[in-house]
């Protein structure tokens, strides 16, 4: 088994109001709750409710069919955030479940959160990372952690 090396920048952020702004690319998106705070244009992340993957995560955001549950996991006050990561997509789906495995949104199937099947993969996030851990690495025995 040999261990893959994952890089992604991650970009954003877009509230629910403005996800038509969210570029077509494919990668990997991140459905975030929180609070828009008008005042200052700063939005305050307090939980990570689901990462997915689409060769166009404009289009899975909008159309996606767990988006009655990301509304579900909000909080009082709370509104829909977004940040997206292009991935190309021979990799794209690894680096989804390798997200998905570290982090365990709310809103992800369970088997999502429990499995990986791809080899062990090392993950460097930057740019838009709240509530993101910067930097792990996940195997399909389950073992998770940082170097």
């Amino acid at each position: 088994m040999s261990r893959q090396y994952l890089s992604l920048e991650l970009i954003g952020y877009w509230r629910d109001a403005n996800r038509t702004e969210i570029p077509s690319d494919g990668g990997v998106f991140c459905v975030y709750g929180g609070e828009y705070d008008a005042a200052t244009g700063d939005y305050s992340l307090h939980r990570l409710i689901y990462i997915g993957e689409s060769r166009n995560v404009s289009y899975a955001i909008a159309h996606h069919e767990t988006r009655e549950r990301w509304l579900a996991k909000l909080g009082d006050n709370e509104e829909l955030c977004y940040s997206i990561g292009v991935v190309y997509y021979t990799m794209r789906e690894r680096c989804a479940a390798a997200l998905i495995h570290e982090h365990r949104p709310l809103a992800n199937k369970r088997e999502a959160i429990e499995t990986f099947t791809f080899d062990e993969t090392e993950m460097v996030l930057s740019g838009k990372t709240r509530l993101l851990n910067n930097h792990f690495i996940v195997s399909p025995e389950g073992k998770s952690g940082v170097t």
